[in-house]
């Protein structure tokens, strides 16, 4: 276990040094609170915009509000407009989140069209402009999602180290880095390397690690040898509950666990289907939770065979059943 043994941003404290991304069109309430009962000490939601969400009637929607068991939880949100940012600031905490996360960092053509996102890594003083305006309406932890640059021109690595070097000078409670470009989106491997020089350079400053966090001992040796103070866990934990669970136990010197058996997964998997239907009608559920199923079936041995029947269950009954028949030790095909 590492010398650090907890993640501090502002008054907030966890007892590890992870926490579970933004991810866009997954983080919603119940991955948060699957994730949270694996292990996961933290979460933030789905990335909100903020143009949105200083709506009063769109944040008031329940699939906006925080849940009463999911504290501390934090809120990401993006846009461009310091007012605007800064409102939905003030509003998401009022509503009860512990925590704003500023995302600078995603690489969508569709964010980037509209100048949000990644793109502010190009304007450093439009992107302080926010952080200033979001640090004068809330008095929570404020945390901000970077890439190491816009593109790989030595232009954005000047703008990303002004980045860093004014967010922290402006009291900004921790970076979270992703280790690559804009444009890179998330091609070729995370630069661990350019984070570690960050913290290197600002020793005092909270610096989180974002970038393949898939194997749960190789990223904890990634922690001590690059001296960050912490990691997200975002692609890694989409249909993988479990990776929480494991890391905690390497974290702190546990074996790690036994892989979730068929009926383990099947019970979660389930669990977490019936969930989705609690909030949406049934077609558009089952469209939903594709997405997380395909993730899910990465542990099976009959994987495409199974998500062949999957994709092809149109009601509930019938993805129950194929749930059923594939998730016993009798699946199709078992010797």
């Amino acid at each position: 276990m590492s010398d650090r043994v907890s993640l501090k941003f502002g008054s907030l404290i966890l007892d590890v040094p992870f926490f579970q991304a933004a991810l866009s069109g997954y983080s919603d309430y119940n991955m948060r609170a699957l994730a949270r009962r694996h292990g996961c000490p933290f979460a933030l939601t789905d990335v909100m915009l903020a143009k949105s969400m200083a709506n009063p009637k769109v944040l008031a929607k329940p699939c906006f509000q925080p849940g009463d068991d999911e504290h501390p939880v934090g809120a990401q949100i993006m846009g461009r407009t310091p007012a605007t940012m800064a409102k939905a600031a003030r509003d998401l905490v009022a509503a009860g989140y512990d925590l704003i996360d500023l995302n600078f960092a995603c690489p969508a053509p569709k964010v980037l069209r509209r100048r949000r996102g990644g793109a502010l890594l190009a304007e450093p003083s439009a992107l302080m402009d926010i952080v200033k305006a979001v640090q004068d309406v809330v008095d929570c932890p404020i945390l901000m999602k970077l890439r190491i640059g816009f593109d790989s021109q030595p232009e954005s690595l000047d703008c990303f180290w002004e980045i860093v070097t004014r967010s922290i000078e402006a009291g900004v409670d921790a970076l979270v880095i992703h280790g690559r470009t804009v444009t890179q989106r998330y091609r070729g491997q995370a630069d661990w390397d350019i984070l570690a020089t960050v913290k290197e350079r600002f020793p005092d400053a909270t610096i989180v690690g974002s970038g393949d966090i898939f194997d749960p001992a190789a990223t904890v040796d990634l922690l001590k040898r690059t001296g960050l103070d912490g990691f997200i866990v975002a692609r890694g934990a989409i249909g993988n509950p479990w990776i929480f669970r494991d890391l905690r136990a390497v974290w702190e010197n546990h074996p790690i666990p036994a892989p979730p058996d068929l009926a383990e997964q099947r019970a979660i998997i389930l669990e977490h289907f019936h969930r989705v239907l609690e909030g949406h009608h049934e077609k558009k559920a089952i469209g939903y939770f594709r997405k997380f199923m395909v993730n899910y079936a990465r542990r099976h041995p009959k994987r495409k065979k199974l998500l062949i029947d999957f994709m092809l269950a149109a009601d509930r009954a019938a993805v129950e059943a194929v749930i059923d028949t594939w998730y016993v030790d009798a699946y199709p095909g078992a010797d």
